[in-house]
């Protein structure tokens, strides 16, 4: 049998636990809103293609996060590489979307779960396209 100093005992080590679980919980919080920041901040290039003559093959585009959803635009807008991959990406679920300020191709929804990075909620994209094409990619 318990006895009730020993309950007493076992309620505060418990609610002791429950705190520092919360304090850690916030911590993650701010740790997740900071790798966030940077990732929103630095721009990643993979897979630079390196030719001195322009390929056929060359994808040179940037991932972007508009409202909730997943953006595809080209990277020079002397150049509609996103053009050669229409196929691809209509196959995948996109919409071409243009305004006044932006282009590109809209995955609608894809970035509702903020726990995910951009890369992460990118990655069937790029999987898709890296057979195909020497892929140069941003994310912002």
């Amino acid at each position: 049998m318990v006895s009730l100093r020993e309950l007493e005992s076992l309620k505060s080590v418990i609610e002791q636990q429950k705190q520092e679980i919360n304090e850690l919980k916030q911590g993650i919080s701010d740790i997740k809103i900071l790798v966030n920041q940077l990732f929103n901040t630095d721009k990643i290039v993979i897979n630079k293609s390196i030719s001195l003559v322009e390929n056929n093959n060359d994808l040179s585009i940037i991932f972007t996060k508009y409202k909730q959803s997943l953006l595809i635009k080209n990277k020079y807008t002397d150049k509609n590489t996103t053009l050669k991959c229409k196929k691809e990406l209509k196959e995948l679920g996109a919409k071409w979307f243009k305004n006044e300020s932006v282009q590109g191709w809209l995955f609608v929804g894809n970035c509702k779960d903020n726990a995910k990075s951009l890369e992460e909620v990118s990655q069937f994209i790029v999987d898709k396209l890296e057979d195909n094409y020497n892929l140069e990619i941003e994310y912002e």
